[in-house]
């Protein structure tokens, strides 16, 4: 029975990809820094939903942080990422008995200076101001059996910029299956990431000097109600398997707001002291939006990427490995990740 409750829970999410995964509003969402890749171990995520454990899976698959060997596992990393921005991640998980695994994350992102511009200066006002990203998260895991694991994240993000700013609630839930149809190495997971309430910017910085219509008055403040935008919903199915020493991944990612893709990895370990891998990422064409053709639309990261590991355990006797990550992108600057874990 327990064995039929695994599967089933899989086909589910399995179904809830396929049906729920339809179409496209290319965009038009919210707080997408929710979807920059954090850790350097799976490059763009080729098969990480389904093999990704410890630290690296709080952000790939909340489920895989209960299949981590360690007890204690933290991990600290730091991307640089599109037109000189940089995202730092920082993250600690611990065993709590027959709760599971436990862990908190932290992600900062550095965007810099930025020009105040308004609909009276389009050249600027000679004003700057700092945005300011932040997203603080919670991750619960469990192993059900040997094979299987589930997991959840809460993530609260925190957005300001000039005097506007918002918060919200973003959630993950996962499941990872371990030797799927009794196939050893065969590695399956699903996960549902980023779905929550509708997010509603908020601020002095919406306030506008205007003159109310059809009233003799003098010029007021008058308060711009903000739109709403929904989070960046995307659901992954991901496979992986083990082959003469090679791990193989494949991950499906259908993106509601986005174009959907395909993300590959094969990684090579060189007697558990270094690990070498090449991934590979390619994306949907762009759905048009109203009469807009979008078709010319690419994701800048499609394409190879590279990357590397170093345990340091047999040289300095630590539980301590280097992750590094190289990930091509069109029309800016190349990505470079580089992370460190540690276990105990």
């Amino acid at each position: 029975m327990k064995l039929f409750t695994n599967k089933g829970l899989i086909v589910v999410l399995a179904m809830c990809t396929i049906g729920f995964g339809q179409g496209s509003r290319m965009g038009t969402a919210s707080s997408t820094q929710l979807q920059i890749a954090q850790g350097a171990r799976y490059l763009s995520g080729g098969g990480a939903a389904a093999m990704a454990d410890g630290m690296d899976a709080a952000y790939w698959n909340p489920a895989g942080l209960a299949m981590g060997e360690n007890n204690v596992d933290a991990i600290s990393s730091y991307r640089s990422y599109l037109a000189d921005t940089g995202s730092n991640y920082f993250g600690v998980a611990g065993s709590f008995g027959a709760l599971g695994k436990l862990g908190i994350t932290a992600r900062t992102f550095s965007i810099g200076e930025v020009k105040e511009t308004t609909v009276f200066y389009p050249d600027g006002t000679g004003q700057m101001f700092t945005p300011s990203f932040m997203i603080l998260g919670t991750t619960l895991s469990k192993k059900l059996s040997n094979r299987t694991s589930v997991g959840v994240n809460a993530n609260w993000v925190s957005e300001s910029f000039g005097r506007v700013s918002t918060n919200a609630l973003a959630f993950d839930v996962g499941v990872q299956y371990r030797s799927l149809m009794d196939i050893e190495n065969l590695n399956v997971g699903f996960v549902l990431k980023n779905f929550g309430s509708p997010v509603t910017y908020d601020g002095e910085g919406l306030g506008v000097v205007a003159q109310a219509g059809d009233a003799n008055r003098p010029d007021e403040y008058y308060k711009v109600d903000a739109a709403s935008f929904d989070l960046p919903f995307t659901m992954e199915m991901s496979a992986s398997y083990n082959l003469a020493g090679l791990d193989f991944g494949g991950t499906y990612s259908s993106n509601y707001y986005a174009t959907d893709k395909m993300t590959f990895l094969a990684a090579y370990s060189l007697m558990d002291m270094a690990t070498l891998r090449v991934g590979y990422q390619t994306s949907g064409v762009a759905q048009s939006i109203e009469d807009e053709d979008t078709s010319w639309y690419t994701d800048p990261f499609d394409g190879l990427s590279f990357g590397a590991s170093l345990n340091l355990e047999s040289l300095i006797g630590m539980n301590l490995s280097v992750d590094y990550a190289f990930m091509q992108t069109k029309y800016f600057s190349d990505n470079q990740v580089i992370a460190l874990r540690v276990g105990f």
